[in-house]
């Protein structure tokens, strides 16, 4: 089952939840009980034989990489 990172857009409370793609539609916030959230982009790291590489668009970030990344938030 997929980690899904969301945010409620009543209360902008920022969640993740592990559940099946069946049941998405059923996800509510779990500060204020509304169903009104927002799936937003995780950001996940991953590397080759070549070492870690820093996508262009974070070069000039100072916290790129970090859970403060502005990467983070980005909504799909």
């Amino acid at each position: 089952m997929p980690i899904f990172d969301l945010i409620c857009l009543e209360c902008d409370k920022k969640f993740d939840v592990l559940i099946s793609n069946a049941d998405k539609d059923k996800i509510i916030c779990p500060d204020c009980g509304t169903g009104n959230v927002k799936q937003v982009l995780s950001p996940f790291n991953s590397s080759s034989s070549g070492g870690s590489r820093v996508p262009d668009s974070c070069r000039s970030c100072s916290v790129g990489g970090s859970s403060k990344c502005c990467m983070r938030d980005r909504l799909l």
